[in-house]
């Protein structure tokens, strides 16, 4: 079974204290290569996609949770013009506190799922969340496991097999990342029952939700960005 590896990028991706988003936000400067795939009062979700030799011009990020698909190496330059080489690599994951760069695709195919936290980008800090016995992390840690945590997000993977089972749990509201492909029957509280098809680079806000879980088919390969700002008080 692979494991995710959970890193902090906010120095491989030329963090800076404070960014100003605007008109070099990447989503707008670079629309080729960063696009919207999911957005709420709480986070944007952005996907980055690129092939070797393509190049991003000078743009920012906000904080931002990085999860990576593929494999690449790229080339990238501060404002100052100062460049690096980073490798990325599958199921890496990392906070990126703030970043303004421009790149360069020199191998692989670079496929990244970025989630912002608006409630970052503001500066607000959540309070301490309360989190209840039904927590997945309590419950199952057999399958959860968290692999990141700061003021604003608690990021957990979640890993499993063909046959595993995860009792009833709840969830404080977060976006599911599947990196895999992966067939599981979802038991809600009321006994009802649902089959969620994953695919990699999906991504889904949940809010709240509760149930128990069998994987049929594929492996379970999931990271979940639990955004402190959401969760109820």
């Amino acid at each position: 079974m692979k494991r995710t590896l959970g890193i902090v990028l906010g120095l491989v991706f030329v963090a800076s204290a404070a960014i100003a988003q605007g008109s070099r936000d990447a989503v707008a400067v670079d629309p080729a290569h960063h696009q919207v795939i999911l957005e709420n009062d709480h986070v944007r979700v952005f996907q980055g996609m690129a092939s070797p030799g393509a190049r991003s011009p000078m743009h920012t990020h906000p904080p931002f949770v990085f999860v990576s698909l593929g494999r690449a190496r790229m080339r990238m330059t501060g404002v100052d013009g100062a460049a690096q080489i980073v490798d990325m690599h599958p199921f890496q994951v990392g906070w990126v506190p703030t970043a303004e760069h421009s790149w360069e695709l020199l191998s692989g195919q670079a496929q990244a799922i970025g989630v912002e936290t608006k409630a970052a980008r503001q500066g607000t800090v959540r309070g301490p969340v309360s989190r209840s016995a039904a927590d997945p992390v309590t419950v199952d840690p057999t399958h959860h496991h968290v692999i990141l945590e700061n003021d604003h997000v608690r990021v957990f993977e979640v890993l499993a097999s063909p046959g595993a089972k995860s009792p009833m749990h709840t969830h404080s509201p977060f976006v599911l990342i599947s990196l895999e492909r992966a067939r599981a029957r979802l038991t809600l509280p009321d006994g009802s029952t649902s089959i969620l098809d994953l695919h990699p680079g999906q991504a889904i806000w949940l809010e709240n939700a509760s149930h128990s879980w069998e994987l049929l088919s594929g492996q379970l390969t999931v990271i979940g960005v639990e955004v402190k700002a959401a969760a109820t008080p």
